[in-house]
This record gives structure tokens, C-alpha cells and sequence, in this order.
């Protein structure tokens, strides 16, 4: 049984148990800047466990057994997301508790090589709090494509036509390689290339991981306006809480929401 076996048995005995929580949405397209976006609006959101409860602090400290997935590696094994807005979302955890601040190393990126392996995915790391991190403890998440059902499997592949370096009508700052994502080795090489262009060090980010690109974006706040952005948001799907908050990306646009979390591409 592979992996992703594993997780669609999990999900269903999680769902049974009453541990796995599905954030209801209704899906709105939105076109700008070339990229179909998805904005994703929450119908039905859960109230999450408040301070008290099993999953306060650290919930990775002892994770909740119906959402424990498998052992990845010595070092890291894969939980599925209890509050998700995409089913079967995939955390790939560090035993340790190392911070979300660190930098990604050779284990992070073999862990998300395996959860990339016999299903068509989407990998990212939110760098940090400022990048969209809701835990401190460190983890990158996985995805099931497509992201959008409006035909597009990962909305900002439609800007993605040239090769390793940029991608033409992004406007943030950023660094874009092409390549296999599926070796660890290229992943854990061309992640310090972009942070290194970049001049990164310490600063907060987010990073996507398709099957034969890398896209790294530094990031200034965590936040536009009341909406939290996470690496998602830069994949061209983006969640909102509410009808307020659905009516400002449709009055800016996503492209606006995004540069307004981001570097600009040609700072002055």
C-alpha cells in the first residue's frame, strides 16, 4: 500500500471519529494578471479547540493518533490537517520541534520528495509567521491537485512559460527554478540558489514545490488588510472568511492582495 493508500483509509477513519474537519467553501473565479485565480469563501467554519484542549500549544507534540498518517523518515511522519478547506491535506512534521523559522534542510525535502510520490500534488513551507505559519513547530504541507475547479490544476502555472530564473507578469520579488522535484538533492540545491539570490537569511517566505518547478517569494506581512495569506495564495488560491473579506479581493484583485503581502519585483 503506498502512501496516498494510506492517507485516503486515514482520512476515512478520521472522518468516522470525529477528528478530521472539513471547512465548507464555495469556490468564486477570479482572472487577473493573467492567472485564474480561485478565492475560496468559508461557508460552515469550524471553531477550532481553544487553550485547554489537547491540540493547545504544540499540537504536534503528541499528535492526535486518528490523524497520525505514517512514518516518513527518521525524522519526520505525516499528519493529516484536521481543519482543512482541501481534502486529504497532507503535514509532513518534524519529530523534533525545530522553529518554522529555520531553514529547510536534507530531511525536509526527502520527507516531501516521498509525499510527492504517486499522486499528483502541490508541496509548500510557510516560512515563518510573516509567511502564513499558524505553528511554530516545523512542517510543510501537501496538497492534492487540482487546486482550482475551474480547469486549472495550479492557477499560476499560467504565467509559467519560460525557464529557471523568473516568471514573466509575476510582479513580486521571487526566484523560480525548473527541474525534478521528485530528487530531494536538486530540491535542497536550488532551495539554497533562491535564497541565496535572493539574500534571504533570516526573512520569511513561502515556498511551492510542483513535480518540475520551484517558486520562492519573500514575504513583508503575514496579512492584507484582515485576510491572512499563506504559500497557496501564490499558487493562485486564496481563502476568505467571509463576504467582507470575498468583496476586497474582488474590489483590488488577488494580483493586488498578493504584491501587498510581497516585495516588489523591482524595488526602487
Amino acid at each position: 500500500m503506498n502512501l496516498w493508500e494510506h492517507v485516503e483509509r486515514q482520512a476515512a477513519h478520521a472522518v468516522e471519529a470525529g477528528a478530521l474537519h472539513h471547512i465548507e467553501t464555495v469556490a468564486h473565479l477570479m482572472e487577473d494578471g493573467g492567472v485564474p485565480f480561485v478565492v475560496r469563501q468559508g461557508t460552515g467554519l469550524v471553531k477550532k479547540e481553544t487553550p485547554g484542549s489537547r491540540t493547545a500549544g504544540d499540537p504536534f507534540a503528541t499528535p492526535e493518533p486518528e490523524l497520525f498518517v505514517a512514518d516518513l523518515s527518521p525524522t519526520h511522519y505525516a499528519l493529516l490537517n484536521k481543519y482543512n478547506v482541501l481534502d486529504r491535506h497532507l503535514l509532513v512534521v518534524t519529530r523534533v520541534n525545530v522553529s518554522q523559522d529555520e531553514p529547510l534542510d536534507a530531511g525536509d525535502f526527502e520527507s516531501l520528495a516521498r509525499c510527492m510520490e504517486g499522486q499528483q500534488v502541490l508541496g509548500f513551507y510557510n516560512g515563518g509567521a510573516t509567511g502564513g505559519a499558524s505553528q511554530p513547530h516545523k512542517h510543510l504541507q501537501v496538497v492534492r491537485l487540482p487546486l482550482s475547479p475551474f480547469g486549472c490544476e495550479i492557477p499560476v502555472e499560467a504565467l509559467m512559460a519560460g525557464n529557471s530564473g523568473t516568471v514573466p507578469g509575476f510582479p513580486m520579488r521571487h526566484a523560480f527554478a525548473r527541474g525534478n522535484a521528485g530528487d530531494p538533492k536538486w530540491l535542497l540545491g536550488r532551495y539554497h540558489d533562491m535564497r541565496r539570490v535572493l539574500a534571504l537569511e533570516d526573512a520569511p517566505y513561502n515556498l511551492l514545490v510542483a513535480r518540475d518547478w520551484m517558486l520562492l517569494v519573500p514575504r513583508v506581512r503575514a496579512m492584507f488588510g484582515t485576510i491572512p495569506l499563506n504559500s497557496l495564495a501564490f499558487a493562485g488560491a486564496l481563502f476568505v472568511r467571509d463576504e467582507e473579506e470575498l468583496h476586497t479581493v474582488e474590489r483590488i484583485g488577488p494580483m493586488a492582495a498578493l504584491r501587498g503581502v510581497a516585495f516588489p519585483k523591482d524595488p526602487s
